[in-house]
């Protein structure tokens, strides 16, 4: 399933954000919601180890075997927990979402929905084939979690440690069988006796050398999305590079909606027609700003029109330095 930033977590008041995060995509509040949902839905745990041990994996069917009764709520292993987690999230079930989650992860939807966002989340049985999910350190430490991008940005290294202090933790790396997703790495830790998922982050798979997977370029050269990329864009609330997207104040495309993806960053943003109750709004004369690799990225502008189920990339545009 598609899955993007400004649709999953939207302010209650009606507002967008254009600027982007200064945390990427391959950073915590994605790597924690959208990429966890995007992988959710009906989970089958067809081998997993109630005790978590590290040569133990667990595949996700799809057949309904029925074997998930070989781990139980009372004896959650850190797999169980991942698979709960993302059943939860399909199931739109923010309060066994939170239950699961550590009382110290920054990404507890529950906690981000009590502040005013909205929480969209679904899924189904179709995004899981090929989902594996395996135990690669049932003795992780504080340490490693900081390995993890975006950790850097949630936690203080000195107060994680004094909370997880005497607590077991392991290390699940998530993988799927799709390119549009991310393999990810949880961080999952036990409190009052029980695994808990406390954080997650996409495996940086950032090539050695980005121009070798850089796709042809493609212009807009009717100015119908994209007027411009300014790659010298100096960001007034952020020390991240990032790009200027301006876009077009006169569409030339049949679209609703726009993404803008630099592929080797990992970093998404986008916008959206819109007219309801809550407010009313175009994609068109806006700015979008995204974050990019200044050893060497490319950033994809697609247009979308999500009644026709269509989509175009109508620029593509490499920064080589």
């Amino acid at each position: 399933m598609v899955f993007d930033t400004d649709d999953s977590l939207q302010s209650s008041d009606g507002n967008r954000t254009t600027e982007t995060t200064t945390v990427s995509r391959r950073c915590a509040l994605q790597a924690g919601l959208v990429t966890a949902v995007s992988l959710a839905g009906c989970l089958d745990t067809d081998s997993s180890d109630p005790n978590g041990e590290s040569d133990t994996e667990s595949e996700s069917s799809g057949d309904g075997d029925g074997s998930e009764e070989e781990e139980t709520d009372s004896d959650e292993g850190p797999l169980t927990v991942v698979y709960a987690f993302l059943e939860a999230a399909a199931e739109e079930d923010l309060d066994r979402m939170s239950e699961l989650s550590h009382s110290h992860n920054p990404l507890d939807p529950a906690a981000w929905v009590e502040d005013g966002w909205e929480f969209r989340g679904g899924g189904d049985e179709e995004d899981l084939e090929g989902l594996d999910a395996e135990v690669i350190d049932d003795d992780a430490t504080v340490a490693d979690v900081f390995e993890l991008e975006g950790a850097a940005f949630w936690f203080e290294e000195d107060e994680l440690a004094e909370t997880l202090e005497g607590e077991d933790m392991a290390t699940v790396e998530v993988t799927v069988d799709d390119p549009t997703e991310d393999d990810t790495v949880w961080m999952l830790a036990t409190e009052d006796g029980e695994w808990r998922y406390l954080f997650s982050a996409p495996i940086d798979d950032t090539p050695d050398d980005p121009e070798a997977v850089f796709e042809e370029p493609i212009e807009d050269e009717n100015d119908d999305v994209v007027v411009e990329i300014d790659w010298e864009y100096d960001s007034p609330t952020s020390d991240v590079p990032q790009a200027a997207v301006v876009l077009t104040d006169e569409r030339g495309v049949d679209a609703n909606r726009i993404e803008v993806e630099s592929t080797i960053e990992g970093a998404s943003t986008g916008a959206f027609d819109r007219d309801d109750d809550e407010f009313t709004a175009t994609w068109e004369d806006m700015t979008l700003y995204i974050a990019y690799d200044t050893d060497g990225d490319q950033i994809v502008v697609t247009a979308i029109n999500e009644a026709e189920n269509e989509s175009e990339v109508v620029h593509r545009e490499h920064y080589e330095p």
